[in-house]
């Protein structure tokens, strides 16, 4: 990680220094810190900072409830923006299929259901609370989806509830360059099905 002084030249380009321009701005210093974690030069954060927002259009299907498979298809499909973490992702999940974040959850960002590797969790207010038994996962609410790799057609795994096995199937259908007309973010684009009752 580099570590921006107070007194430097702000890494956003604007001229000023860091300490009365993006540190003073909680937003803007959150982007810098990030941008500072995964730099390896103070012209890479620049170009971190400045790289256009992106939005990700998600469709999320749900695959079967503990052993019951989902015969018919239902799906939500929304749009959220890039920056938003896998608790986001999960928090507008409960919410277009009426679900009650009552449950710990999990993502699995790879092919394999359970693959403990590539695991992100998380409980109902977004902590991240590591088991003692087995390999740790790691925090949904640290993760971003721009830092995740995903590009148009990547697909992933969410399970929510662990008891009674509610499994989704993700996949990112699109990713656009945001626009200045974004700004009812996130939004459902499609709604098909009923989801089941819960219990």
């Amino acid at each position: 990680m580099i570590k921006i002084q107070r007194n430097e030249r702000c890494p956003c380009g604007s001229g000023k220094k860091y300490k009365k321009c993006c540190l003073v701005d909680m937003e803007k210093n959150a982007e810098v810190r990030r941008a500072a974690s995964i730099a390896q030069t103070h012209e890479e954060i620049r170009q971190i900072i400045n790289k256009p927002k992106n939005i990700y259009r998600i469709k999320v299907e749900l695959i079967r409830m503990g052993f019951r498979e989902i015969e018919t298809q239902v799906s939500r499909t929304f749009e959220i923006e890039d920056k938003q973490t896998l608790y986001d992702l999960h928090m507008n999940i409960q919410y277009t299929f009426g679900w009650d974040n009552d449950h710990m959850f999990s993502f699995f960002l790879s092919e394999n259901l359970f693959d403990r590797d590539n695991e992100y969790s998380g409980n109902p207010l977004g902590e991240h609370i590591v088991s003692s038994f087995g390999k740790p996962t790691k925090s949904a609410v640290e993760a971003q989806l721009r830092d995740l790799g995903l590009s148009a057609g990547s697909s992933l795994w969410y399970l929510f509830d662990y008891g009674d096995e509610l499994v989704h199937r993700i996949t990112v259908e699109e990713i656009s360059e945001k626009t200045s007309n974004d700004t009812d973010l996130p939004r459902l684009i499609s709604k098909i099905g009923n989801a089941p009752p819960q219990y």
